[in-house]
């Protein structure tokens, strides 16, 4: 079978050739003429034809979005046996509805887009890892079949390492919205757990309305399935630090990490470390003993259905 990537996701194709040498590694050549026009061009095509091509790709912004769904569609015209795309972050998760009138559902929006590529001659598949709203994965239409992974060993694995460093952890929420989450991977682990209420201000900001931990010389791990500006996550630290917590640790499955968010998250002296998944291109690029990220491979290489 083929392994490709996009451009961003070019790590995790390197992670999983070495898992599986036998993945055929095919490149993809890129150029961006001078009018801002981008070209794609899938070296060795003819390699393509009669056989399974997985398709590591992202929709973190408009241009990868864009990216994924040229080099799908090729792959279609070039005659792979299927199509597997796997998308380790689907971006613009937070759009899954509408809230106010005229507001574009971006997330169902992106869906019908992959759903509109062509059908391989044995079928077509996405592949979503912890998705922001669960439901988002019954957008998808027609001629794409949604997989839904999930990185929970992995996150028991962070959790376990951060247990043999100190004992008496609690599992806490950032939000309501995790609740259920929390509490279901507590009982798993054999951890007591704690949650706060939280209200959304603004696109970034949030207050703390309501707290149940006890927390009280204890470390609390601090789990969120998504890190954009950090103010959740540094609210909900704040409001353990003072209901008694000793240490705070942070673990999420998608570091998205606007703009300064790492550096917030650092310097407010709340938070002894960051923990999360490679989900998002974004980690590569950053080199802080502070973040400390596990790879998501073994995951993406169980649940493809070749």
């Amino acid at each position: 079978m083929n392994l490709l990537s996009s451009i961003g996701y070019q790590y995790l194709k390197e992670n999983l050739l070495k898992l599986n040498p036998d993945f055929n590694n095919i490149n993809i050549e890129t150029q961006t003429f001078p009018d801002g026009e981008h070209y794609w061009r899938i070296e060795n095509s003819l390699a393509v034809k009669g056989k399974p091509a997985v398709y590591i790709c992202g929709t973190v912004d408009d241009k990868a979005i864009f990216e994924s769904y040229n080099i799908a569609c090729s792959l279609i015209n070039e005659g792979c046996s299927s199509l597997h795309l796997v998308v380790p972050y689907f971006g613009y998760s937070t759009m899954e509805r509408a809230t106010n009138a005229g507001e574009a559902v971006t997330a169902k929006n992106i869906a019908r887009l992959f759903s509109s590529i062509p059908l391989a001659a044995q079928g077509n598949y996405i592949y979503l890892v912890d998705v922001h709203s669960p439901s988002m994965q019954y957008y998808f239409e027609q001629n794409i079949h949604p997989v839904h992974l999930t990185t929970e060993p992995v996150i028991e694995k962070i959790i376990s390492d951060i247990r043999a460093e100190c004992k008496d952890i609690v599992l806490a929420s950032a939000d309501i919205g995790r609740v259920k989450q929390i509490e279901k991977m507590s009982k798993q682990l054999h951890i007591d757990n704690a949650y706060i209420i939280k209200e959304r201000i603004s696109g970034s900001e949030t207050v703390v309305k309501a707290l149940k931990a006890e927390v009280k010389d204890k470390n609390v791990i601090i789990y969120d399935d998504m890190i954009r500006s950090g103010s959740s996550v540094i609210n909900a630290a704040k409001a353990y630090k003072e209901a008694g917590a000793k240490n705070i640790y942070v673990v999420c499955v998608h570091c998205v990490f606007s703009s300064d968010a790492l550096a917030k998250l650092k310097e407010n002296n709340l938070i002894k470390n960051v923990y999360c998944t490679n989900t998002h291109s974004c980690c590569q690029n950053m080199q802080d003993d502070f973040l400390k990220v596990y790879d998501i491979s073994e995951i993406i290489l169980d649940g493809l259905r070749i």
